[in-house]
């Protein structure tokens, strides 16, 4: 489907980039701030082959140390940075993230997700990896993961930062992924330590089985779409299943933003609208078998990926779908504290 791709590419780069920037005299290099396999690389290899600038990707697997990054002294070596919509809102307005420019007219999902500060690169959602060769029964919900099975204790996987820590928790109990309530948030927190002996690891599933790939411990974990790909990529095709909890998911938006101390900005901005047009973007969606934001892709991305539900959702899902939203720093600090409060539990126990 792609095969013209390299003539269009040297097209849109072309029209992207002014004879000024093609025509300087060393070569440049762009730092790509991002999570790990989370591009088309052979995306890189055209931009790289078009326009003479390279491309640095320096990777983070937790979006807190991301932001402490982006934060400090370290901003003005990042140029281009992948950031969730919930933190594009907190960096801009501490002044650490610069306007994106405005694209032309075109239909999305989640429309206001990155707003001046970011362009939305890919969409998916917040659900449940399980291992099917390993469990007799196939999870349904976020219950599965606090009324375990005999066979599955010790077999649980947690996501252990602050907001996705306690999401499962909360929307098994049938309250809102936002729920703010000191009650509600007491009722997640036991739940929380209730599940606490079953747990094996409170590490972000993916990087648990990048540093143990021979691990059979984790059988069931909260994860994000397409995290199943790398996954069964690292311990067997097939292995690991991904599935929306019944009782709804969180949507995520990542956003391509540029760094507010950026020496790049205008190549940046370039660099940004080369991922985002229309036939990359689709291209993008199908190599990472992830979602396009932009509905004018949907006529190139093959049938098997937009047919995926839990790739492009149907609308049974989007109706319980809730987009991931920043919260007021005093709730995610106590967000922080069940957090640390459960570790110490776990590890004390």
């Amino acid at each position: 489907m792609f095969n013209k791709l390299f003539v269009s590419g040297v097209m849109l780069v072309s029209t992207l980039l002014s004879g000024e920037l093609l025509a300087q005299s060393k070569p440049l290099t762009l730092t790509f701030y991002n999570w790990e396999d989370f591009v088309d690389q052979s995306l890189i290899d055209e931009w790289e082959a078009t326009t003479g600038i390279k491309i640095r990707q320096v990777f983070y697997d937790d979006e807190a140390e991301r932001n402490l990054v982006l934060s400090g002294n370290a901003n003005n070596q990042m140029d281009v940075v992948v950031v969730d919509n919930p933190s594009v809102k907190i960096l801009s307005g501490a002044g650490h993230l610069y306007p994106i420019k405005k694209q032309a007219d075109r239909e999305t999902y989640w429309p206001s997700a990155c707003g001046a500060y970011g362009r939305q690169y890919l969409w998916g959602s917040f659900g449940l990896v399980y291992r099917k060769d390993m469990m007799t029964e196939v999870p349904t919900g976020w219950k599965s993961l606090f009324n375990p099975s005999p066979e599955l204790s010790g077999h649980l996987g947690m996501l252990g930062l602050a907001d996705e820590l306690i999401i499962p928790a909360l929307l098994s109990l049938g309250y809102s992924s936002n729920e703010t309530g000191e009650k509600e948030l007491r009722e997640a927190f036991e739940l929380l330590k209730v599940q606490s002996p079953h747990v094996r690891t409170y590490e972000y599933i993916y990087t648990y089985v990048v540093s143990h790939p021979e691990q059979q411990d984790v059988w069931i974990a909260p994860a994000y779409s397409g995290d199943q790909d790398g996954l069964n990529q690292i311990q067997g095709d097939g292995l690991w299943h991904y599935i929306l909890p019944e009782e709804g998911t969180i949507v995520w938006v990542d956003c391509l933003a540029i760094s507010a101390n950026s020496r790049n900005k205008e190549e940046a901005q370039a660099f940004i609208d080369f991922l985002t047009s229309k036939d990359n973007s689709a291209r993008s969606s199908e190599t990472l078998w992830v979602a396009s934001p932009y509905l004018d892709t949907k006529a190139l991305v093959d049938e098997e990926v937009l047919n995926d539900p839990t790739v492009y959702l149907n609308s049974k899902m989007l109706d319980k779908a809730t987009l991931f939203k920043s919260l007021k720093g005093s709730d995610m600090l106590q967000r922080t504290r069940i957090k640390d409060a459960l570790i110490r539990y776990h590890d004390s126990n």
